[in-house]
């Protein structure tokens, strides 16, 4: 049923003021309590729904702050409920300042064999911008000794589109990202959710983001880069050395393939609904040690309409493209010419597209083909 396992680690060591996920600072609960609850929500959705798992990915908050030991339990737990011989990734989230060569050791030898490391920037001025704790020492320490330490796959975030960045500024982010043995990278243009910090410091003017001709600068700047390192684009914001290397667990959600999310605050989907659990650590936990209870907090059901709307904005998001019946009528002609490309009977953004996607999406997904 499930082909992909995302588990949510919630913790953190500071709250950066960009992110929305749900997360909080410290851990209010011993990190055994909430890893026992997650085995318990994870054995109600084997009974439930049976698995066909093909990755496993643990995501945050920030899943280094938790020690290699807890981890190794939790797998000796894990393999009795999940066949994790036929698991082809399993990828972990790591902060450039939580793990050392004696952690990555470890975590290699559990059974990881992903990591994606939430570098940011290799520029010191601008992890101050972005409110990291770590240093670009602490980066480049991080991914060579999770190499040393047997991690091949080794993917890293950059985020781009930070205040007074130049295209200069940011071909220096590649002049060191070029010396390190990365085969992945994920790079984000920096996006203002509401209700987080960096929100209100830019509606008070404290944060000044660069205009749409510095944005588009910036864009092919990247992809020029990118180039030079021969990281193909397979993702609007993802790039790899080859296919080997591409998120596999991150391409099930753009091929809207059913994945189950465990944990506090995850998502989940079962090909035609998705649900939440609860955004409260102790209340995730009362709900599945004492009440044994799922964790749900809310649930949408699609009706083939809105899972074809997801499935265009979704599949539009990588270089694979969509069947181009899925939106045949809904978009000029003008708009297809300039910004896709036709690959058959397949449809992809080209460069141009990627940069402009949403106003395209937003265009296509309110035509009266629709109705």
């Amino acid at each position: 049923m499930f082909e992909g396992l995302y588990i949510h680690i919630p913790f953190c060591n500071q709250k950066c003021p960009y992110c929305d996920f749900f997360s909080v600072v410290g851990s209010p609960v011993g990190f055994g309590e909430y890893f026992e609850a997650l085995l318990r929500e994870l054995e109600y959705y084997r009974n439930l729904y049976g698995f066909s798992l093909k990755t496993i990915y643990f995501g945050g908050g920030t899943p280094s702050v938790v020690p290699p030991k807890v981890y190794e339990k939790f797998f000796h737990r894990l393999e009795k409920i999940i066949d994790l011989s036929r698991v082809e990734e399993i990828t972990i989230e790591v902060n450039p300042e939580s793990y050392t060569y004696r952690d990555f050791k470890p975590l290699r030898e559990i059974g990881f064999n992903r990591l994606s490391v939430g570098v940011q920037s290799f520029v010191e001025r601008n992890l101050k911008v972005l409110g990291r704790k770590h240093s670009v020492k602490h980066s480049l320490e991080t991914v060579e000794n999770a190499h040393l330490a047997g991690f091949e796959n080794i993917s890293v975030d950059l985020i781009w589109g930070l205040p007074e960045q130049t295209p200069d500024l940011l071909r220096e982010e590649f002049k060191i990202l070029k010396t390190l043995p990365v085969k992945h990278l994920s790079a984000y243009l920096l996006t203002v959710y509401e209700e987080t910090p960096l929100h209100s410091m830019v509606e008070k003017g404290a944060f000044k983001l660069p205009s749409e001709e510095r944005i588009e600068e910036l864009y092919y700047t990247l992809l020029g880069e990118t180039e030079k390192l021969n990281l193909k684009r397979y993702e609007i914001s993802n790039f790899a050395l080859s296919e080997a290397y591409q998120s596999k667990h991150n391409l099930l959600y753009w091929r809207l393939k059913p994945f189950l999310g465990i944990g506090a605050g995850a998502w989940s989907f079962d090909g035609k609904k998705r649900w939440h659990n609860v955004r409260n650590i102790r209340l995730y936990i009362d709900k599945l040690l004492k009440e044994n209870s799922p964790p749900m907090a809310g649930e949408i059901i699609l009706d083939e309409k809105e899972l074809l709307k997801e499935a265009i904005i979704m599949g539009l998001r990588t270089t694979e493209g969509i069947p181009f019946e899925w939106i045949k009528g809904k978009l000029p002609e003008e708009v297809i010419k300039e910004f896709f490309t036709l690959k058959g009977d397949k449809i992809a953004f080209n460069d141009k597209g990627f940069l402009v996607s949403n106003s395209i999406l937003s265009l296509c997904l309110s035509s009266t083909e629709w109705k």
